[in-house]
């Protein structure tokens, strides 16, 4: 048999290229959302590809498949994301041609463009989907008058839990769709060290992950999928003096982090053990941890220089912090009374 005509070995997983993601995406993205049919187009930047203008609506946009790409090409977040490679990745609706568009940013090497990585794929997906949520689901969209206004927060939160939430439906509810930029870590990491207020989705995240095993992911339906993550939005974002707080709080352990990482790292254990953290400065400060003493890394991969006994006595104690957190919830390190056993029921004669 020549080698043209062999099989692929089973283990061997198919080949995915860029175009091929973006493609499937952009097709499923309609029948998820189909409100956005036709007025929607997603544009790749590491290639400078747009998805969705055969299908544009010219009726509801003014726009022709052809025009809709000369529509991209000058847009203005075409061009600033051309000057700035480090730019986020972000989605945005047009009133005038009533017309959604996704940006992705997010670097791709140029010898994956036609063979994409697993760890590639799913980030751009949950970034991706991050931003559909934006333009399909309400309060996607926010209504602030300034990038730093608190009410961003709902609609990154709605974003964020969206794209959790269909990454377990893609990959099963025991992966794990963290990375250095998503996670409740990560999202923590940015809030404290890049001043990342408007992007602090923590507690909607670590909520999703504490009820997965409730989910049946599988049979949640696009509508439900949606409504399910601006019910975890809604109920789970901080409340805006509770981010204030957190801001001030941590003033100190950004200070450290910035003079040298290591000591940022024993000022957030010591600020994560100590028994006068209230509620919202634990939760924080153990979301944020977590992930680096399970890593032994910091949240840009480099390792944290700290002697391993001292991380395992953290970790150890941590563990045993959390479980009380968890147990007592919103009554943490409050008196709580204790349960007094139910007396042995009499056996009747």
């Amino acid at each position: 048999m020549s080698e043209a005509l062999k099989s692929p070995s089973p283990s061997t997983p198919p080949k995915k290229s860029l175009t091929e993601i973006f493609n499937k995406f952009a097709a499923d993205a309609v029948e998820r959302f189909p409100h956005l049919k036709g007025q929607i187009m997603v544009v790749n930047m590491n290639q400078m590809k747009a998805y969705g203008n055969k299908d544009i609506d010219t009726k509801k946009t003014g726009l022709t498949p052809e025009t809709a790409l000369e529509y991209v090409s000058n847009h203005p977040i075409t061009q600033e994301l051309k000057d700035d490679k480090g730019a986020s990745s972000c989605a945005t609706f047009d009133p005038k041609q009533k017309v959604n568009l996704i940006f992705i940013n997010d670097g791709v090497p140029k010898e994956q463009f036609d063979n994409v990585s697993k760890e590639t794929e799913q980030h751009l997906l949950f970034v991706l989907d991050h931003e559909l949520a934006h333009c399909g689901i309400k309060d996607g969209f926010s209504r602030a008058s300034s990038s730093r206004d608190y009410k961003i927060l709902l609609s990154e939160s709605v974003a964020d839990a969206y794209a959790m939430i269909r990454h377990y439906q893609r990959y099963g509810a025991e992966s794990d769709p963290r990375n250095k930029y998503i996670g409740s870590g990560a999202r923590a990491n940015h809030f404290v060290l890049g001043g990342d207020n408007v992007h602090f989705t923590s507690f909607v995240l670590d909520a999703i992950v504490k009820r997965k095993g409730d989910i049946d992911f599988d049979k949640l339906t696009p509508e439900q999928t949606a409504d399910l993550a601006r019910r975890f939005a809604m109920k789970y974002m901080p409340p805006e003096r509770a981010l204030e707080d957190l801001g001030w709080t941590f003033s100190a352990i950004r200070s450290e982090f910035r003079k040298d990482p290591n000591g940022g790292m024993k000022a957030l254990i010591e600020k994560a053990l100590d028994p006068a953290s209230d509620y919202y400065t634990f939760k924080m400060a153990s979301l944020w941890l977590k992930p680096m003493l399970e890593d032994r890394t910091f949240m840009d991969g480099k390792p944290i220089g700290l002697p391993k006994e001292y991380l395992d006595d953290a970790a150890a104690k941590m563990k045993v912090r959390d479980a009380k957190f968890e147990k007592e919830d919103i009554l943490f390190n409050m008196p709580i009374k204790t349960k007094k056993a139910a007396p042995p029921s009499k056996i009747a004669a």
